[in-house]
């Protein structure tokens, strides 16, 4: 039987988490009558991320979410997992160097600065190499064709 988490609501205010089927008692003041269940969980990570963000301030809240929504849109936008390989030679170039020298940490810098994560480094310069785009001019570094 797998374990539930429960995020629990005190009558102060504050939330807390408890396995199901444990002793509910306020972390805060230490209530154990007034309380409400608020949400269950199946893993305790989940319950981590949900307690955190009860008892976080509203102004922060919108902060991080904000914040979130801004980097996931940055990952839609990136998403290159149907093979366009064009916007991720745009990617090299901004990684290659004034004299026309892509390395691998450039570009792997490149990539997390971009939030791509559906294709690493080294796959990318891989493919790029057999396709004849770049051409290996020194340890870890290339040439453009």
């Amino acid at each position: 039987m797998a374990l539930e988490w429960l995020l629990v609501k005190c009558d102060c205010g504050n939330y807390y988490g408890v396995k199901k089927n444990s002793r509910i008692s306020c972390s805060r003041c230490g209530g154990k009558n007034e309380f409400i269940i608020s949400h269950t969980f199946s893993t305790s990570k989940e319950l981590h991320s949900a307690v955190s963000a009860a008892n976080a301030p509203d102004e922060i809240n919108q902060i991080i979410n904000s914040k979130l929504r801004k980097i996931e849109k940055k990952r839609r936008k990136n998403n290159f997992e149907n093979g366009n390989i064009t916007k991720l030679q745009i990617l090299m170039k901004n990684a290659t160097n004034k004299i026309g020298i892509l390395t691998l940490d450039n570009l792997k810098l490149v990539l997390k600065n971009n939030s791509i994560e559906n294709i690493g480094a080294e796959e990318l310069i891989q493919i790029s190499e057999s396709e004849g785009y770049i051409i290996r001019s020194g340890i870890n570094q290339w040439t453009w064709l």
